[in-house]
């Protein structure tokens, strides 16, 4: 297999499994590893000087969301990546992530709330700029993991921050202040349904937010083609 030299490690302070699946996340997303490649373990090892362990978890994570294909008795390849697989995936945010809003408006401590409610507030005091965008991400990160810690279900809380990993690597790499701040009034709502704990309302909220984000991604994916 041959891999781009520019391949190396995530450092956002992850799993090692965690890290090793962003790089080939990015890989994947930005064509250094192109559809019908193979995906060697082993070449990946060498390249990225890890154990066999955290490359063979990175790539079962991968397989599992669809973005490399293994067929029986054959090496598993990259798959075929399009707009229409990311709109998928915030398909099924919409649905994980609305009925974790829903069920975190009845159970969501009032720490958590007003910490979330802090934060939102000095993100939109902030100065604009390439730190205010790594900071959103961080916040957007804490914010959906908190809400799905918060909906009573383990396993829904695990499917959440599955669903968010692809998102997380669009924040860092296709977004922009001035769309951000958008996020940024959509997460605002959320804060306020959920603080009213109106189950309904947060759900809406939620879903609408994913849904936007849906369709500019998706505008990005496909403008990008």
């Amino acid at each position: 297999m041959t891999i781009d030299t520019s391949l190396t490690l995530a450092d956002d302070g992850l799993r090692l499994s965690e890290s090793v699946y962003e790089s080939l996340l990015e890989a994947i997303l930005t064509g250094k590893l192109a559809a019908g490649q193979p995906v060697s373990e082993l070449a990946l090892t060498r390249r990225l000087g890890v154990s066999r362990t955290p490359v063979h978890e990175a790539v079962r994570q991968l397989i599992h969301d669809g973005l490399v294909v293994q067929q029986a008795n054959c090496r598993p390849v990259v798959a075929q990546y399009s707009s229409e697989a990311i709109h998928e995936v915030f398909e099924m945010r919409k649905i994980l992530e609305g009925e974790s809003a829903y069920r975190a408006a009845l159970l969501i401590d009032r720490v958590t709330l007003s910490s979330l409610r802090q934060v939102a507030d000095r993100l939109g005091e902030a100065n604009r700029g390439k730190a205010w965008i790594r900071r959103w991400a961080d916040f957007d990160e804490r914010f959906h993991a908190d809400i799905a810690a918060c909906c009573g279900l383990d396993r829904l809380a695990q499917d959440v921050g599955r669903y968010r990993r692809l998102h997380r690597f669009f924040n860092r790499v296709h977004t922009t202040c001035e769309v951000l701040n958008q996020a940024l009034a959509e997460h605002v709502a959320i804060l306020d349904a959920l603080e009213r704990r109106d189950p309904d309302k947060a759900r809406a909220a939620m879903v609408n937010h994913i849904q936007q984000w849906q369709k500019y991604f998706v505008q990005q994916i496909e403008t990008e083609a």
